[in-house]
Parts: structure tokens; C-alpha cells; sequence
């Protein structure tokens, strides 16, 4: 048995939603200048880096990150989905429902795109025009699928850079259901995860369980996970 960190190490380069607040270290005390102990503090956004969203990202009572079950974070059905994706191409309804036995069979969807192979190369064009999902496509694996407790993303956002926003974040709200559709049931949603890391695996059956355990920030939307995955 091994394990597998998925989450990505949080640093003040680390790409973003274009317009997030940059990460900021600030170190209080340091042994190298005098001080008895190294201490820092960290400002760190929300959304920035691997993390989860909860509904409360979009809803203003929907549940917040402290409020969701624990259980909800951990995973014994895992299923990567290998779907090539380039910069601003939907991830669309037909392709999930070629994959209906699979997604069936799973608890957390991990969607492996490849775009993340500019993640270390360029966090600027990493962070342009990512992929992205159809509003069919996030309402189709909510509502369809009663096992599924989450999806998890290699891009860093489940809607569009270019133009989410201005469309009112429709995937956001299809995933966490914040009064699209029935029945109701939220989907949680992990974005900027290293879902590459399983090309490591001869076969991802390998994976045995997906632990995403966040911070629990009371009355929070959203927080950093730190994302493992055990290999048989």
C-alpha cells in the first residue's frame, strides 16, 4: 500500500482564476534574524490552489464547508474519466453518457483532461481559457446519479474564464444546486486537483480510496483540501 498526494503544494505563484487575490507568506519571526522559532502567517483565497467548493459558494443558505458530513470526503469508489480537453472546450452531456456504467459505479469522478500539463510550464496560459463544463453535463451527473458524492477537476474551474462570469457561473450552480433543478442534491466539486498523477498507475483499479478532507472554516464556502489518494 502506498499513497498518492494529489493536491498541489500552495505557493504565491500558484495560477489562479484570473482576478483572485495573489497568495501572500508573511514570516514574523525567523531564527536566521534572531528570533527563538520560525512563525509565519499565511493570506490565502479561498479558490486558489486545489480545493473544494460547497454550496454556500453560490447559495446564501446553502450548506457551508464546516457544515458538510464528514463522510462526504471520503471516497471508496474512485473513477478517473480520461477525456482529452483543450483551451475553452466543454466537457458536454453525449460524453458522459457514453460512461453511464461507469459513473454509476462511483462515488468521486475525477476528470482527466490533460490540460494540466501547462499547470508547470505556464501558470499564465494554464489560467486562459481553460476547459470547461456544459450546464447539461453537471445537471445530467447531479441528477442522475445518487452514489456520486463529488467530481474533481485537473483545470481550474468547472466553468469559463472567458465567460462564467458574465453567464452567472451556470456549472457552479447545476453542480451545487442552488435552485436549477430536482431533486435536490449537491454535488461537491474539487478544482486545480493533479488528477495526472495516475498515469504513474498500471491501472487505476490500483486506487483503493480518495481522502479530500478540508479546513473547516465555520461559515465558510469553499477551503483548501489536501487530497490522497491510497494505491493498492
Amino acid at each position: 500500500m502506498k499513497f498518492m498526494e494529489l493536491s498541489y503544494p500552495v505557493e504565491e505563484s500558484s495560477p489562479k482564476w484570473p482576478g483572485n487575490p495573489e497568495e501572500k507568506v508573511v514570516y514574523e519571526q525567523e531564527i536566521q534574524k534572531g528570533a527563538a522559532c520560525n512563525a509565519s502567517s499565511v493570506f490565502h483565497h479561498m479558490h486558489n490552489g486545489t480545493h473544494v467548493d460547497a454550496p454556500r459558494h453560490f447559495n446564501p443558505i446553502g450548506m457551508t464547508i464546516d457544515q458538510i458530513p464528514t463522510e462526504d470526503f471520503y471516497y471508496t469508489a474512485p473513477f478517473v474519466l480520461e477525456l482529452p480537453k483543450g483551451k475553452g472546450e466543454k466537457i458536454q452531456l453525449s460524453e458522459l453518457m457514453n460512461r453511464e456504467e461507469e459513473i454509476r459505479n462511483c462515488d468521486i469522478l475525477l476528470f482527466s483532461t490533460g490540460y494540466s500539463e501547462l499547470r508547470e510550464r505556464s501558470a499564465k496560459e494554464f489560467a486562459d481559457d481553460f476547459p470547461c463544463f456544459s450546464v447539461e453535463a453537471a445537471e445530467y451527473l447531479r441528477c442522475n446519479f445518487p452514489g456520486l458524492k463529488a467530481i474533481a477537476v485537473d483545470f481550474l474551474s468547472v466553468d469559463s474564464s472567458v465567460t462564467g462570469e458574465a453567464d452567472g457561473f451556470p456549472a457552479h450552480h447545476a453542480f451545487l444546486d442552488t435552485g436549477m433543478g430536482k431533486p435536490y442534491r449537491t454535488l461537491l466539486i474539487y478544482e486545480d486537483v493533479n488528477v495526472k498523477k495516475f498515469r504513474e498507475l498500471k491501472n487505476t483499479n490500483e486506487i483503493q480510496w480518495i481522502s479530500a478532507f478540508p479546513v473547516r472554516f465555520k461559515g465558510l464556502e469553499a477551503s483548501p483540501v489536501s487530497m490522497v489518494a491510497c494505491i493498492k
